[in-house]
């Protein structure tokens, strides 16, 4: 199937994405579901590319924590290990257990001891000797040094600011006041999280044909509303497919062949960090879908007292048929 040559000329044409035009030198979508670019940089060393601070508050939980055990256990067997070597005259220890292998294991719990600066007096093993000494001190100053970095990192993770936002997994092509409309939708899911001042900007990407070759344009969407007061439910947002439209009379198959993206950036104010905090996400041409409509997700309680908004309905819909 052909590139499409012409569209809509009342859609509007957006330059400035930062994303560039020449689509023989891209690779899958832009943006990953996630709000991630979907780039790799090189050409530099992997230690200049590289945020060591954002790849450890950003990790999941789980990896953090066994990458600290790991790093802690690690470190203290090192240091038992040096200890080892410096030989039973470095220091004042009992000389029945001194050439048995349990040795070693007194000397990773005397480590532990001297790395977290507490009382160093396990099983009677004390350093007597400079080198033992110098050791000691240096793994205490090393100590003190690696719990103020484990420090700042925790209160990173914990403090850092965050966008609780969920997106639907599809976008839909949907009726829409007697026409068809672009819909996809989000919720804050986390208590008290809710955003202010909510302003949305979506483009759509489609490879079209130029003069003969490959280009990929990208459209910024009209959109039933671009800000909310207050984002405290779900949040439909809607681009009505008419006349200034880029997806007036595009085909599914166009989509397809056109590999075409939408590119989402939400921006509000979280009231709980107090800062203004940013969220994207895009949908692939495989990931909209032709005639269906979400389902609602909340509904009046049972005494109407409250409304009820089910998170686990964000990505149902339903089949619809679309106008003529």
């Amino acid at each position: 199937m052909a590139l499409r040559k012409h569209i809509n000329p009342r859609s509007i044409l957006n330059a400035d994405t930062g994303f560039g035009t020449d689509p023989s030198a891209y690779g899958g979508r832009f943006v990953n579901k996630n709000g991630s670019y979907n780039i790799i940089r090189k050409g530099v060393r992997f230690q200049h590319r590289i945020s060591i601070f954002q790849k450890m508050i950003t990790m999941p939980l789980w990896k953090f924590a066994v990458f600290v055990l790991a790093f802690f256990v690690g470190l203290n067997i090192v240091f038992a290990i040096v200890y080892y070597s410096l030989g039973q005259g470095e220091f004042g220890t009992p000389s029945s257990y001194v050439h048995t292998p349990i040795y070693l294991v007194h000397l990773f719990f005397y480590s532990v001891q001297a790395l977290t600066t507490v009382a160093v007096d396990f099983k009677q093993i004390t350093p007597t000797g400079f080198w033992a000494s110098f050791v000691s001190s240096f793994e205490a100053l090393s100590g003190l040094v690696i719990f103020a970095i484990l420090t700042g990192l925790v209160y990173g993770r914990f403090a850092r600011p965050r966008s609780f936002l969920a997106f639907s997994h599809h976008a839909l092509i949907s009726p829409y006041r007697g026409m068809t409309a672009l819909m996809f939708r989000m919720v804050g899911y986390k208590d008290r999280h809710d955003l202010i001042n909510v302003d949305i900007h979506v483009n759509f990407g489609l490879t079209v044909e130029e003069n003969g070759k490959p280009a990929y344009r990208f459209y910024s969407l009209d959109l039933e509303r671009n800000h909310i007061d207050s984002l405290n439910m779900n949040w439909t947002i809607v681009h009505p497919i008419d006349h200034k439209s880029p997806f007036q009379s595009l085909s599914k198959e166009d989509l397809e062949h056109g590999q075409a993206e939408i590119v989402v950036q939400i921006t509000g104010f979280d009231q709980v960090f107090s800062t203004t905090i940013v969220q994207r996400t895009s949908y692939y041409y495989n990931e909209i879908i032709y005639g269906a409509k979400f389902v609602s997700m909340y509904y009046e309680s049972d005494n109407d007292t409250t409304t009820i908004l089910e998170l686990n309905k964000l990505n149902e819909y339903e089949k619809a048929e679309l106008p003529g």
